[in-house]
């Protein structure tokens, strides 16, 4: 379980498609002394399993179901990447509760300024409409954002200073891409408002 508090702006070292699975290795300038093989690590809003650990190099094995929901398999040498480290039971929560599933990918239609922040407007799939909601949370990217304006399939985030020093959301110019996880409760909540408007099968 992860926050959406990014930590740190990795960059990926090598991305290697020509096996099964594919295979993941992100350069982290963090201290990972406690990172150990199995751990979870949210990269870009993906939870991944750390597979291999070499000096700052951090390896992941990406499934095949990782590359056709996310953009991770899209990766090069030199990108920017968002890299969380789950929870502990004792830390304080910032952001919201991110599971790291994502749930689809959006494409950026704009960025404009607004004021000292930047407006960035997503276009999303048709199926996830149901979960957006003005001033409710989103991930993307790995990162916790308030959810501004919301049209019939767009809706607005706006970035702070920090945020878009912190993240690779400065990265991106429309036509970019980028990994989203609707929020947990508003799942469970349209799962069970669908559930109570099925008739009961018998």
């Amino acid at each position: 379980m992860f926050s959406g508090i990014v930590e740190e702006s990795a960059s990926v070292h090598q991305l290697v498609d020509q096996c099964e699975p594919f295979k993941l290795v992100i350069k982290s300038a963090l201290d990972h002394k406690e990172t150990g093989l199995g751990d979870s690590i949210c990269i870009d809003g993906v939870c991944l399993t750390v597979v291999d650990i070499k000096d700052d190099l951090l390896s992941f094995d990406l499934a095949r179901e990782t590359v056709r929901r996310s953009t991770l398999g899209e990766l090069k040498s030199g990108d920017r990447v968002n890299l969380e480290r789950s929870l502990k039971l004792e830390d304080r929560l910032h952001g919201h509760f991110v599971s790291g599933h994502v749930d689809g990918v959006l494409s950026l239609v704009s960025r404009t300024n607004d004021g000292n922040c930047d407006k960035l407007v997503w276009r999303f799939p048709p199926e996830l409409a149901p979960y957006f909601a003005s001033k409710g949370s989103v991930s993307i990217s790995g990162i916790s954002l308030t959810i501004g304006e919301v049209e019939s399939d767009t809706f607005s985030v706006y970035i702070v200073p920090h945020t878009s020093k912190m993240t690779n959301l400065s990265d991106l110019q429309p036509g970019s891409s980028a990994n989203v996880e609707i929020d947990i409760l508003a799942r469970y909540v349209n799962r069970l408002i669908s559930a109570k408007s099925q008739p009961n099968l018998e």
